[in-house]
């Protein structure tokens, strides 16, 4: 696997870091980050995270008003020094109205160590500090966990958020003890499992790993560890989650992992959906909206909240992880003992300025008049026709162009990006599904092209579905002028109209003939149907040449413009043209 590699990872990271985001001090000998207070003359408690480095943004992406004081960065998967953490502690604690300062560490051997080290260390130094740890796995069991306890995942970034924001704002009136016994709430009332198709790249490692190209692994943690399970084959999105990630977060028969009670149908539940590293925002997105789905069908639990972002990562990993914070309950032991505490989900959304936290708009979604969705007929009706012939004409030019896909995805994927094909069936497709609608609806001609205008635009999409839909837009105008209301369309009126069409579409492309796209079929297509009056197979034969004249130029236009040797092979665009109009042929023959 590749990966871009630096010299010296860690403090190159932590440089540019703050370089982008100035509020922020690095103290480059111990590698850590700190701010200034939020609130110059006011009592707080300061929180200090850190741990491994390779989790970005977690931890020193965290650091900003409402939210963590400082973090230690160590080596890559490795805890920082007892030395780097206390040289933090002294910093950040020599603000005169910094009365303590909580350290959080997420649940790892060397961690729990070095930060708790740290904190007796700073206590003889009639520093105030305390160690929480964070743990809300539930991948190992509580039998194979034994007195360990549960690993730090995901649940970690919530605990910072919530905690800081407490000691922010009411530290100095309950102090350190009561930050910490914030941390202890939280993890009661968090559960996280993971899954990843693979270990991930470290910087300046080799990458290893035991899977092969059918296998993933479920419970992942967060420093390349193999899972608690391999799966073979890999299953789909929605059996993984289904199936193999919440009944470990939410089944109450499972004893040695059921960590915490939920009420599903009473909870008010926090869902996040973590991107471990390596998944696209497109592809976390679409997890987030199947999780919510399956918890609300299979659980009945309808998340009053949902986080759907980049929190704690292992570098590239492709995966990413499912946690859930049973809000109420957490809010109602807090609530018991700090009464100003209605929910923690104040404290979750309360303002900051860290760098990588996801920015919460708490506001209410606008509404909207569905009715604006809703497609109205508004174009004059001009033109009568037989709709039946129509239809016969346009299902055999759109099977005829079905059946072409394999061949224009061919030409495709070597002049342009292969999609041709595939986008001209989508349309086609379109075309069929839409026939026996508009069959419904006793519609004139320039009706019934508005109608297909839109209905090429919405199934093909992109580029071509918006050519082809001012096309037919084009032609759809030129029947309502050149046509009349109560009087068939004859042949004369559809020339006048596919020249119409023709005008429009070169108001929106400069294509022309000989720039080898679906123009050079088109335009000879309209032009000798208007010269010919109206010889449809005339007008095709014209098209087939001009398509086949494409495979003697360079493209000029569209994707296959910046491919390189193109001169040799026929536009598949044009070709598309060509066999939708040998289909729409065959029919009226």
């Amino acid at each position: 696997m590749k990966s871009f590699e630096v010299s010296d990872s860690v403090l190159d990271s932590l440089k540019g870091l703050v370089a982008a985001h100035p509020f922020l001090t690095l103290v480059e000998s111990e590698r850590f980050v700190f701010r200034a207070p939020t609130e110059k003359d006011k009592k707080y408690i300061a929180c200090i995270s850190g741990g491994g480095s390779g989790h970005e943004p977690t931890h020193a992406g965290f650091v900003g008003n409402g939210l963590l004081t400082a973090a230690v960065a160590g080596d890559v998967f490795a805890s920082p020094s007892t030395k780097q953490i206390l040289n933090a502690i002294k910093v950040v604690s020599s603000d005169k109205n910094c009365e303590g300062v909580l350290l959080i560490a997420k649940n790892y051997t060397g961690d729990v160590l070095h930060f708790g080290l740290s904190a007796e260390r700073a206590n003889h130094l009639d520093i105030n500090c305390k160690l929480a740890i964070t743990g809300d796995d539930v991948a190992v069991g509580k039998k194979k966990g034994g007195h360990v306890g549960r690993r730090a995942l995901a649940g970690t970034p919530l605990v910072h958020k919530i905690t800081s924001a407490f000691a922010e704002q009411y530290g100095g009136k309950y102090g350190l003890d009561g930050c910490a016994e914030i941390v202890s709430i939280l993890n009661e009332s968090l559960v996280t499992i993971g899954s990843s198709l693979d270990h991930c790249k470290v910087p300046g490692r080799k990458f290893e790993s035991e899977l092969n190209d059918n296998q993933m692994e479920l419970g992942m943690g967060v420093h390349n560890e193999p899972g608690v399970e391999t799966l073979d084959p890999i299953p789909d999105a929605k059996e993984l989650i289904s199936k193999y990630m919440l009944p470990k977060l939410l089944d109450s028969s499972d004893k040695d992992r059921y960590f915490v009670e939920f009420d599903n149908e009473k909870d008010e539940v926090l869902l996040l959906v973590n991107n471990l590293g390596g998944l696209s925002n497109f592809v976390l997105s679409s997890l987030t909206h199947l999780t919510l789905d399956l918890l609300e069908k299979e659980y009945k639990m309808k998340p009053k909240q949902v986080l759907s972002d980049t929190l704690m990562t292992s570098f590239d990993m492709k995966g990413f992880s499912i946690t859930l914070l049973n809000a109420s309950g957490a809010s109602k032991k807090i609530k018991a003992k700090f009464p100003e505490i209605d929910s923690v989900f104040g404290l979750l959304n309360a303002p900051t300025n860290a760098p990588a936290w996801p920015t919460i708009n708490t506001n209410e979604a606008p509404s909207y008049d569905e009715s604006l969705l809703k497609d109205e007929i508004n174009t004059k009706a001009v033109g009568k026709f037989d709709f039946k012939a129509f239809a016969t004409i346009m299902k055999s030019a759109a099977e005829n162009l079905i059946k072409a896909e394999p061949h224009l995805t061919e030409l495709d994927s070597k002049v342009g990006d292969g999609d041709c094909g595939y986008t001209l069936k989508a349309g086609a497709e379109g075309i069929l599904k839409a026939l026996p609608e508009l069959e419904k609806k006793d519609l004139t001609l320039s009706q019934t092209l508005s109608q297909l205008a839109d209905v090429i635009e919405s199934s093909m999409g992109g580029t071509s579905g918006g050519l082809y839909s001012i096309f037919i837009s084009g032609i759809t105008l030129g029947v309502i002028e050149h046509g009349k209301e109560k009087e068939q369309v004859d042949r004369e009126i559809l020339a006048k109209a596919l020249q119409q069409g023709l005008d429009t579409l070169y108001k929106y492309t400069q294509a022309r003939p000989g720039s080898s796209t679906m123009i050079d079929a088109l335009e000879p297509f309209v032009k000798t149907f208007a010269d010919t009056k109206g010889d449809f197979s005339k007008a095709v034969k014209a098209a087939d040449e001009g398509a086949q004249s494409t495979a003697k130029a360079e493209a000029k236009f569209g994707r296959a413009s910046y491919v390189g040797n193109s001169s040799d092979i026929p536009d598949p665009g044009a070709i598309g043209v060509v066999e939708f109009l040998k289909g729409a042929e065959q029919a009226m023959n």
